[in-house]
């Protein structure tokens, strides 16, 4: 980031309090020049006047190679990190290792296509000597329909917004802290500028959902862990509550992470419920992108494929139940449908711990509501990772 751009902002030093004002009246037209001047080689990319590898060779990776071979950008390789892939060839296109793009690519176009693994490729290949890596918030701002990514999906127009300025004031207004102000005014920063210090800033070394001080674990908790993948939360519950509480209804809709999660789940069956389903505002059914990973998510109306499963809400489920006192929810999208099928069970004020990154608007959008379910509940905001990824929003009474 050039340091014209920065000043917009001050210093990314943590401690260095950022103001909401100082992002929301900030002069976005020069910013987003400033990005454009920085990574100017994808105009070059685009124009046919330099190769791109694209990394890693996974299914962002190909579809962008695929979209941007469509436009005739002239795509060369792949590279990827697993050595289980490079030397294979993929959609025509050979994956190289990290070492072979730097010694043959190092002056083309790096395009990474990875939201998780984003910083860690982006320093690798420049501290190997390559010259234009190109991180995948950018390629999303200019090339939306080849690099898909709903994360960082109009992040930047949804801050700029000023239909969206009032709910932006009002959903910070609701912050209990100082950490939790400034880490919601960062990730403003962050969707404008895609300058990662401010991430950094404010990135929580605790563990994520119970091991902040904003949650406290009670003996007797009734747990909810809406998108519990293979147990990983599961299992950090029970480290964090050193195995004390009442039961713990794990819901997970893919097959495959199910069935790794029902083998953990067996060890204690009178108190760990592993269901499979997800959550929605009622029972029904929908079509699942099966991944087999943490990004399996329900499909819309517009996608084909997908196998299908059952979605189930809340207020339904619990119904002759002990109503749930601690609610995780990491859904990939379908949190505010899933605590809008809980309205009930959040009149009674239960803990909440629900992520708000998978959409740009739901760092305003997911406090607004829980605020509206739950009114008197204390909302907190903690980021977790270098990424986009692993913002939550917690509440309190």
């Amino acid at each position: 980031m050039s340091e014209r751009a920065r000043d917009y902002f001050g210093a990314l030093t943590p401690g260095v309090s950022l103001e909401l004002s100082a992002v929301l009246d900030s002069d976005v037209l020069e910013l987003r020049a400033d990005l454009d001047e920085r990574y100017g080689i994808l105009d070059d990319v685009l124009a046919g006047r330099r190769s791109a590898v694209i990394y890693p060779a996974a299914g962002m990776g190909r579809r962008a190679a695929a979209g941007l071979k469509s436009i005739g950008a002239d795509v060369v390789a792949f590279g990827d990190s697993d050595v289980g892939m490079q030397g294979k060839s993929i959609d025509g296109l050979p994956v190289l290792s990290p070492a072979e793009i730097a010694s043959a690519h190092a002056d083309d176009a790096i395009l990474v296509a990875s939201t998780m693994f984003d910083s860690a490729i982006c320093e690798d290949l420049r501290m190997r000597g390559c010259r234009a890596v190109v991180p995948v918030g950018y390629l999303n701002l200019r090339l939306p329909e080849i690099f898909r990514t709903r994360e960082y999906e109009g992040s930047h127009g949804a801050v700029t917004d000023q239909s969206n300025r009032a709910a932006i004031t009002r959903a910070y207004s609701l912050l209990a802290d100082d950490i939790s102000r400034e880490t919601f005014t960062r990730k403003l920063a962050f969707y404008l500028s895609l300058e990662k210090g401010h991430l950094n800033a404010v990135r929580s070394g605790a563990t994520i959902y119970f091991g902040e001080s904003v949650l406290s674990l009670g003996v007797d908790e009734v747990v909810v862990d809406g998108g519990a993948y293979v147990g990983d939360t599961l299992e950090s519950f029970l480290h964090h509550s050193s195995g004390r509480f009442g039961s713990y209804y794990a819901f997970e809709p893919d097959s495959a992470s199910y069935a790794r999660l029902s083998e953990l789940a067996a060890m204690d069956s009178a108190r760990i419920i592993a269901v499979r389903a997800g959550l929605g505002c009622h029972a029904s059914r929908a079509r699942l992108l099966r991944t087999s990973g943490t990004d399996s998510r329900v499909l819309g109306d517009d996608e084909p494929g997908g196998e299908i499963i059952p979605i189930v809400g809340l207020d339904e489920y619990f119904q002759g139940r002990p109503a749930p006192s601690l609610i995780k929810m990491d859904i990939e999208g379908s949190e505010a449908d899933a605590l809008r099928g809980a309205a009930r069970i959040l009149e009674a004020g239960p803990k909440l711990a629900v992520s708000a990154y998978h959409f740009p608007a739901d760092l305003w959008t997911i406090p607004l509501l829980i605020n509206e379910l739950t009114p008197g509940s204390r909302l907190f905001l903690r980021h977790y990772s270098r990424e986009i990824d692993d913002t939550v929003c917690y509440a309190v009474h």
